[in-house]
C-alpha cells in the first residue's frame, strides 16, 4: 500500500511539471501582453522616474454654446445632434408673433412722428389761415351777441323787468363766449406768426425717440433667430419644438471637430513640473497600446478645483489642480468627450 501511494505521488509530480513545461511560457507571455497593452503602471501612480501624469479629456479648441436672449417658445428646430453645419446658417427659429405685433406698433409711430414733424416744417398753408380767420369771426359773432344780451337784460334789472338768475345766466354766457373769442385770436396768430422753433424741436424729438424705439424691436427681433457662429458639428441640442425657454437657456453646443486638443488636470502636488513645449504622450482606453504623441502649449497660471470626472469612485472633486493643454500631432481617431491619461516627458 505504501509503494502505491508513492507511485501515485511520484505520478503526480511529473505530470504538473510536464504542463508547467507546456503552459508557463504563454501565460507568462499573455500576462506580459496585457500589461504592454494599457497605459503604463507608472502613470496610475501619476509620477515614476521623474516622469508626471494627469489625467484628461479629449476637446475641440474652437466650442460655442449657444443661449436664448430671449423669453419665449420654440417655434422650429432645423438641425440635430451630430449634424454639420455651416458658419451663419439657421439653426432654430422662436414663434414672433408678439414681436411681429410690437415691431407693426413702432412702425406706425415713426409715421405719424414724420408726419407731424413734416407739417411743421412745411408751415401754415393759405387755407388753413383762412379757415381760422372764419373760426374767429364766428366766435367774435357770438361775443358780441352775448354782450349786448348782457347789457340790455342789466338795464331791465335795474326797472324790475327781469329777475337776477336771468342776468347771471346772460352773464356766464357772456364769459364762455368771450374764452372762446380768445382762443380764436391765438390760433389765427399763431397760423399768421408761422410754426414756432420749440414746436418744431419737440416733433423732431418726438419723432427721434420713436425711430429709436423701432431701432430696438428690429434688434430684438434678430434674437428670435438662432444662427451658428461658426462651422462645426452640433454636439448637444438642448431644446426642442413647443418648448418654453428664458433668457440664458442653452440652447446648442457647437464644436469644431478639427480644433481637437487635450484638457488635461495638473495635480497640485506637481504643479511646476510641466512647462510650454513640453513633450507629451497621451494614452487612450479605447487604442490599447497606441500612443499619441503632442506637445504642451498652453499652462494656466492658476490652479482651481478640479473639474474632470473620474470612475475611480474613491476619487475626490476636492483637490485643486492646474489646467494644461496639449496639441496632438494627431487626432484623426480621437472624439469629443474622450477620457484620456498624459505623460509628460
Amino acid at each position: 500500500m505504501r509503494d502505491r501511494r508513492v507511485s501515485i505521488f511520484v505520478a503526480a509530480v511529473i505530470a504538473g511539471a510536464m504542463l508547467l513545461a507546456i503552459f508557463g511560457p504563454s501565460a507568462t507571455n499573455r500576462i506580459t501582453n496585457s500589461r504592454n497593452t494599457s497605459a503604463p503602471d507608472s502613470i496610475a501612480t501619476g509620477q515614476s522616474g521623474g516622469e508626471v501624469s494627469a489625467k484628461g479629456t479629449v476637446e475641440s479648441s474652437e466650442e460655442v454654446v449657444l443661449s436664448s436672449q430671449i423669453t419665449g417658445v420654440v417655434a422650429k428646430v432645423w438641425v440635430s445632434a451630430g449634424d454639420t453645419v455651416e458658419n451663419d446658417q439657421l439653426l432654430l427659429e422662436f414663434d414672433t408673433h408678439k414681436i411681429e405685433a410690437q415691431r407693426l406698433q413702432a412702425k406706425a409711430s415713426v409715421s405719424v412722428a414724420a408726419a407731424r414733424l413734416a407739417d411743421l416744417n412745411a408751415g401754415s398753408r393759405a387755407e388753413d389761415i383762412a379757415m381760422a380767420q372764419h373760426t374767429r369771426d364766428r366766435f367774435a359773432a357770438t361775443y358780441h351777441e352775448a354782450k349786448d344780451e348782457y347789457e340790455s337784460l342789466s338795464r331791465l334789472l335795474a326797472k324790475d323787468a327781469v329777475t337776477a338768475i336771468e342776468v347771471s345766466r346772460a352773464k356766464e354766457k357772456l364769459k364762455i363766449a368771450e374764452a372762446q373769442l380768445k382762443e380764436a385770436d391765438a390760433g389765427l396768430k399763431k397760423y399768421r406768426s408761422g410754426t414756432r422753433i420749440d414746436e418744431i424741436r419737440q416733433a423732431g424729438a418726438a419723432y427721434d425717440r420713436a425711430a429709436a424705439d423701432e431701432k430696438y424691436i428690429e434688434s430684438l427681433a434678430m434674437d428670435y433667430k438662432i444662427h451658428s457662429p461658426i462651422t462645426g458639428v452640433i454636439a448637444e441640442r438642448y431644446r426642442d419644438k413647443g418648448e418654453s425657454v428664458d433668457i440664458e437657456t442653452p440652447l446648442f453646443k457647437v464644436i469644431n471637430p478639427s480644433l481637437t486638443r487635450i484638457r488635461a488636470e495638473l495635480e497640485e502636488s506637481e504643479v511646476g513640473k510641466v512647462s510650454l513645449d513640453q513633450r507629451a504622450e497621451v494614452f487612450v482606453d479605447a487604442y490599447p497600446g497606441k500612443i499619441f504623441n503632442g506637445v504642451v502649449v498652453k499652462v494656466f497660471p492658476v490652479v482651481q478645483k478640479k473639474t474632470q470626472k473620474s470612475f475611480d469612485p474613491m476619487a475626490s472633486f476636492d483637490i485643486n489642480t492646474q489646467e494644461i493643454h496639449i496639441k496632438l500631432h494627431d487626432t484623426s481617431s480621437l472624439k469629443n468627450g474622450m477620457t484620456v491619461t498624459v505623460r509628460f516627458k
